[in-house]
C-alpha cells in the first residue's frame, strides 16, 4: 500500500534513487577516464567511443525485454537481481587483462542496468500516494542529473591519487553493494508483476507517426546530454590541449544546473505548451551543440557550460509529448521502445560517431553536425499528434 504520509516514503524513495545513480553513473564513468584507457588498452577515438556503445546495446536489449523477465519476477527482485548485476559485471570489467574482456564486461553491466527503469518506476509509483507522485517523480529524476555532477569529481579524486580508472569501477561496484543492501532494508514493497507483452499493442504503437517523431526527438535529446558528455573530455584535451583536471571540473560544473533546471522546464511546459516549448528547447540545444565545434578558448568553455542546461530541458517537454501522444494503454509500451532506442542511439551511436570525427582530426565538425541535425529534426514536429482515444 503507498504511503499517505509522504514523509514516510522518503527512506524507500532514496533507496530506490540511490540505485537509480548507480544504474545512470554506471552508463557515464568511464567518459572522464576515457583518455587513460585509450592509452592503456592503445585504442583509437573511434575504438573508445565504442564502449560506450557496448553499454548502451546492452541497456537497450535488457530494456526491450524487461517485461518478459518482470511479468515472471516480481518487481522488487528485478531491482535486486539488476544492482548484483552492475556489481558482478563492474568487478570484472576493473580487473580487465584485455580490451575484449572489458568489452564483456561493460554488455553485461549494460544488460543488469537496462532491467532496472520499468521495475524501478513501478515501485516508485506505488511508494506514494498518487497527489505525491510529482514530488517523489522529482526526487528520483535528481539521479541522473547528480551523477552527471558526479562522474567527474570523482574521477579528478581517483586520478590525482593515482588510483586510475581500474579502481574507480571498483568503487562503484562496491556502492552497489552498498545500495543493495539500504534497498533490502527499507524498502518492503515490489511483490507484484508485469502483465506479458501484447503483440497487438506494439503494432498499435509504432503505426503512429508520433512514435517515430518521438524516437528521433529522445534520441537526439540523449545524444546531446549524454552522448556529448561521453566524448566532451577527450574533445577538450585532445582537440584543444586542455588540462585534463580542468576538462573534469569543467564537465562537472556544467552539469550543476541541470538540478534545478528540469523543474523550471517543466513549468515552461505547462504555460507554452509542448510543441513550443520543444521548439525551444532544441532549437537552443542544436545551436549550443554547434557552438562546441565553432569555438574555442574562454567561449569554448562558455558553451561547455549553457550547452547542457538547454539538451536537459528537453525531457520534461518529451516525456509531456509522449503522454499527449499516446493513451495511458499504449503509453508503457511506447516507453519500453523509445527509451531503449534513444539510449542506443544517443548514449552509443553517437559518441562512436563522435569519436570516428575525432580520428579524422575533424573532432569540431563531428559537434557542428549533430548540431545541425539536431535543428533539422525540428521538421518531424507536426507528426506530435494527440492519439485518437
Amino acid at each position: 500500500m503507498p504511503a499517505t504520509d509522504f514523509n514516510k516514503a522518503v527512506p524507500p524513495l532514496l533507496a530506490l534513487t540511490g540505485i537509480f545513480f548507480l544504474n545512470f553513473l554506471t552508463r557515464i564513468i568511464l567518459s572522464p577516464f576515457l583518455i587513460f584507457i585509450l592509452e592503456d588498452f592503445e585504442l583509437t577515438k573511434a575504438q573508445a567511443g565504442q564502449l560506450f556503445l557496448i553499454l548502451s546495446l546492452g541497456y537497450s536489449i535488457a530494456l526491450l525485454g524487461s517485461t518478459l523477465v518482470s511479468s515472471r519476477i516480481a518487481h522488487g527482485r528485478v531491482v535486486v537481481i539488476s544492482a548484483l548485476g552492475i556489481s558482478a559485471c563492474l568487478l570484472l570489467a576493473a580487473v580487465s587483462p584485455s580490451i575484449l574482456w572489458l568489452r564483456l564486461s561493460l554488455l553485461g553491466a549494460g544488460l543488469f542496468g537496462g532491467l532496472y527503469f520499468p521495475s524501478g518506476f513501478t515501485l516508485l509509483t506505488s511508494m506514494v500516494n498518487p497527489r505525491h507522485l510529482g514530488k517523489a517523480i522529482a526526487i528520483h529524476e535528481i539521479a541522473p542529473n547528480l551523477s552527471f555532477v558526479t562522474a567527474p569529481l570523482l574521477a579528478e579524486a581517483f586520478i590525482r591519487t593515482g588510483l586510475g580508472w581500474r579502481w574507480m569501477l571498483f568503487f562503484v561496484a562496491i556502492y552497489a553493494l552498498v545500495s543493495y543492501f539500504l534497498f533490502k532494508k527499507f524498502c518492503r514493497c515490489g511483490q507484484e508483476k508485469s502483465q506479458p507483452p501484447n503483440p497487438s499493442g506494439y503494432f498499435k504503437v509504432v503505426s503512429n507517426p508520433a512514435f517515430w517523431a518521438l524516437v528521433l526527438f529522445f534520441s537526439l535529446a540523449v545524444g546531446s546530454t549524454q552522448g556529448v558528455f561521453a566524448q566532451t573530455p577527450l574533445y577538450l584535451v585532445t582537440g584543444h590541449d586542455l588540462d585534463s583536471r580542468f576538462a573534469n571540473y569543467l564537465l562537472s560544473i556544467s552539469r550543476v544546473s541541470g538540478l534545478f533546471l528540469v523543474f523550471w522546464a517543466g513549468l515552461l511546459v505547462d504555460r507554452l505548451g509542448v510543441q513550443r516549448a520543444l521548439l525551444i528547447f532544441m532549437s537552443l540545444t542544436g545551436l549550443w551543440t554547434m557552438a562546441l565545434g565553432f569555438f574555442s578558448g574562454k567561449l569554448l568553455v562558455a558553451a561547455v557550460v549553457i550547452q547542457p542546461t538547454m539538451a536537459s530541458c528537453y525531457f520534461p517537454a518529451g516525456f509531456s509529448a509522449l503522454s499527449r501522444c499516446f493513451s495511458p494503454e499504449s503509453r508503457p509500451i511506447a516507453i519500453s521502445i523509445i527509451v531503449p532506442t534513444a539510449v542506443l542511439a544517443g548514449g552509443g551511436l553517437i559518441p562512436t560517431m563522435l569519436g570516428y570525427f575525432g580520428d579524422m582530426e575533424m573532432f569540431a565538425m563531428g559537434f557542428v553536425l549533430l548540431g545541425l541535425i539536431i535543428l533539422l529534426s525540428l521538421t518531424a514536429m507536426p507528426l506530435l499528434r494527440e492519439e485518437t482515444r
